[in-house]
């Protein structure tokens, strides 16, 4: 990407979608708002703040940029993968977070805006939990007996909102057919009824 200043992106306090990517680029990687203005995109604070406060697509990034930024963890496909395989595994995401080596939520969150590769593999080790889940929700539901049918019910009825909980966390991908809200976070076709025996 080639540098951008405030100027080139046009008259002072100009402002282009480039410009505030990279900004947010920087912001994420650690560096603070007000070292803009000395580096060679040469943003003054009141441009920033007008920015902010014109662009909310803007806004919602660099609010997200900076709580990445807080603890910077720099983007490897090597930690991406290990972070997914993990929540792929079962470890919900603020779980998988708060491991040893594993990036922050919000830069969790940043990667997936900014890394196209990170979401979609995010999207499918959160699909792989999903269908963990459906196989738990199998599985309690083959064991159940007259005894145990209320906690039964509990066990997949708590199954049945996390699944939910993960279909509206995925992450959106292009390509990739959005989860609709008829399957509740189940894979396609899946339904689950509690009879009474």
């Amino acid at each position: 990407m080639t540098m951008t200043t405030a100027t080139d992106a046009g008259a002072a306090g100009g402002y282009s979608r480039a410009l505030g990517l990279h900004i947010c680029d920087r912001t994420a990687a650690g560096a603070a708002p007000r070292s803009l203005r000395q580096s060679p995109l040469n943003v003054r604070q009141s441009d920033l703040r007008a920015w902010l406060d014109g662009d909310p697509e803007f806004a919602a990034l660099f609010g997200l940029a900076c709580a990445a930024g807080v603890a910077p963890q720099r983007y490897s496909l090597s930690r991406a993968a290990e972070f997914c395989r993990r929540v792929a595994d079962g470890a919900m995401v603020s779980e998988a977070c708060g491991q040893a080596g594993m990036p922050s939520l919000a830069t969790v969150q940043w990667w997936t805006q900014r890394r196209p590769e990170f979401a979609a593999m995010l999207a499918s080790a959160l699909d792989a939990q999903s269908r963990r889940l459906a196989d738990e929700v199998t599985a309690i539901a083959d064991a159940a007996s007259p005894e145990t049918l209320q906690i039964s019910r509990m066990r997949i009825a708590a199954r049945q909102w996390l699944a939910a909980r993960l279909a509206r966390q995925t992450p959106e991908v292009p390509g990739r057919a959005a989860a609709s809200g008829e399957t509740e976070g189940w894979p396609p076709g899946l339904v689950v009824e509690a009879a009474e025996f």
